[in-house]
């Protein structure tokens, strides 16, 4: 992942026009799991790749006794987050390192990163190592499942710079033996969009 770029977008995040197409509904969907897990006992939660920290300000608004923490590459989105969401921890840290961390949570929540990152089996198998015995992993991103869903992605990486947009069956062979795959609901807010695919992972 090149921070550089995440850190050029930081103040100019909320402004982009996939918000209303595609970041704003998925941070909807997954906030109403969050919302349901915490009523199932959840009370921790790490949001990796956290940008702006508009996940953790939207469900920190119904879950104010939530224990957040959001980690993030990118310096400028984590200013951001901090600045949003005073009452939540932040880390500045490369995903592949999270094993780093001190402590377990119960749900972890990673939200269109996934396919910035260099070694995505690396970054599964470290969420996994930090999420409690049961916790769950709640995890969206754009799916190259079709020819117009890769067109669609190779022009999104004209301003996000270098990225791969796994198949629901290659991240399905990503998961298998470190998580079981509960739910996956797809996200269409326009015929133009590419795939937005939710999961929601048990750790094994």
């Amino acid at each position: 992942m090149d921070k550089n770029i995440w850190d050029f977008w930081a103040n100019r995040y909320d402004r982009l026009w996939v918000q209303k197409k595609s970041l704003k509904p998925t941070r909807e969907y997954v906030k109403d799991i969050i919302r349901k897990e915490w009523m199932e006992g959840a009370r921790s939660l790490l949001d990796l790749g956290c940008g702006p920290g508009e996940l953790i300000r939207s469900v920190r608004q119904d879950l104010r006794e939530m224990a957040i923490t959001g980690v993030d590459l990118s310096e400028g989105m984590l200013q951001v987050s901090k600045r949003t969401n005073p009452d939540s921890r932040h880390v500045l840290m490369d995903a592949e390192d999270l094993n780093e961390l001190n402590e377990d949570y119960d749900l972890i929540s990673c939200t269109h990163s996934l396919p910035y990152y260099r070694n995505k089996g690396k970054v599964i198998t470290r969420i996994a190592d930090r999420l409690k015995p049961g916790g769950k992993l709640i995890i969206a991103f754009a799916s190259g499942n079709t020819t117009y869903d890769k067109l669609a992605l190779s022009l999104v990486k004209l301003t996000t710079g270098p990225a791969g947009y796994p198949s629901d069956r290659e991240f399905r062979d990503m998961v298998e033996g470190v998580f079981t795959v509960e739910n996956r609901h797809v996200i269409r807010e326009s015929f133009y969009m590419p795939t937005i695919a939710v999961y929601t992972l048990r750790r094994l």
